[in-house]
């Protein structure tokens, strides 16, 4: 029994042909669907919304459960001119797989579905769930979330562990920063532009001065996570050109470490702004806050994953220490289930001319399946 690196570029070539931009996943979903019937794997599909499916397929049986989970959906081409090949006629260029979701990440759903066809006819002592889902770029309310809310429920086994395939370079990524994001409205004076000077007070100015008080290197670290970050993504102000705005937004992305808290983080930005501003009128709004998460190094199943790699790749494990962005792993770590990220490597998720590395791929699902033999008995590979 071995992995076919041709099976899993097919398969993966065959996904990414499916425009399955967020929201718009039905399509993949049949084929995923369409996909187990052939190969006779048990699945169920759960949708919260109709129209965005999510697929669960079981093999095996028995009180311990190990999760693949994997994504479908992708994000939109922003600029189609930039790109070499089409976005969704994949293009295999010696090692690299083009189009769009190859790396994010439709490239490791392709490797948990050949696991599957290379499973499907064998007797597991345990239990594995693969997990496919749709709305991972836009919160994963009708995704992930929503199967957790199952697992909670009891209408799904709840995993004992969970392996997102997330582009990760091959590295064990066992953690990830949190997020804060949040709006800032700043509260001016309105007036005629003639009267700027005299009966005015500019909310985008008041604004700009908030911008370039926040918008600094942060000087933390945590040796598992990195460091955090701040961006300032959206401004909004005026109305006509000319009146002198009396209102100015801005949305604020705020990136954070283990030990930092929304209330600390809020009170820091209030600090920073306060100093630049006196006793000019502004509110925070809309925050929305998902603290940072890990799962720690020391745990049997991260341990089991090293020696994994170790035994199947022949190479010593490393650790994702990076500023990679926020991901479903978060809300399985949120709902105490020990989680890490394991994939290829690929360049230019969501920009012009993404790729993966097909190599990588058959290196994942080498170790993927290594992880199933581990946990449900030998003689698998």
């Amino acid at each position: 029994m071995h992995i076919d690196k041709s099976r899993i570029v097919e398969i993966t070539k065959e996904l990414i042909k499916y425009k399955s931009l967020t929201g718009m996943e039905k399509g993949v979903g049949d084929y995923i669907s369409g996909f187990f019937d052939k190969i006779g794997v048990e699945y169920r599909v759960f949708e919260k919304e109709k129209g965005r499916p999510n697929i669960i397929a079981n093999l095996g049986s028995g009180e311990k459960t190990l999760a693949f989970n994997g994504h479908f959906d992708v994000v939109p081409i922003s600029d189609e001119s930039s790109w070499k090949t089409d976005p969704f006629s994949p293009e295999l260029k010696g090692n690299r797989l083009f189009g769009r979701g190859a790396f994010d990440m439709k490239g490791s759903c392709a490797v948990m579905m050949h696991i599957a066809e290379i499973l499907s006819k064998k007797k597991l002592n345990g239990s594995l769930q693969i997990q496919l889902v749709s709305d991972e770029e836009k919160g994963a309310e009708f995704g992930t979330r929503h199967i957790i809310e199952l697992i909670e429920k009891g209408e799904i086994k709840r995993p004992d562990h969970v392996i997102i395939g997330e582009g990760s370079d091959l590295k064990i990524r066992n953690g990830e920063r949190g997020i804060l994001v949040f709006d800032v409205k700043f509260k001016g004076k309105a007036a005629h532009t003639a009267n700027v000077r005299s009966d005015a007070i500019n909310a985008i100015v008041l604004a700009s001065k908030a911008v370039l008080a926040i918008d600094k290197k942060i000087d933390k670290f945590h040796p598992e996570i990195g460091t955090p970050v701040i961006s300032v993504n959206m401004i909004s102000g005026g109305k006509v050109k000319n009146q002198v705005p009396g209102e100015c937004v801005i949305t604020v992305d705020r990136r954070t470490i283990p030990g930092e808290t929304k209330e600390k983080v809020l009170e820091e930005i209030k600090q920073q702004i306060d100093k630049v501003l006196e006793n000019e009128s502004y509110e925070i709004l809309n925050v929305l806050y998902g603290p940072a998460n890990i799962t720690s190094k020391d745990s049997p199943f991260i341990k089991l994953v090293a020696e994994t790699i170790m035994d199947v790749l022949k190479i010593k494990p490393e650790f994702y220490i990076g500023e990679g962005g926020v991901t479903d792993a978060r809300f399985y770590r949120y709902a105490g289930i020990p989680t890490i990220i394991y994939g290829p490597l690929g360049e230019h998720a969501h920009g012009p001319n993404e790729y993966v590395d097909v190599d990588s791929l058959e290196k994942q699902a080498k170790v993927y399946l290594g992880m199933v033999n581990r946990t449900m008995g030998s003689g698998l590979i």
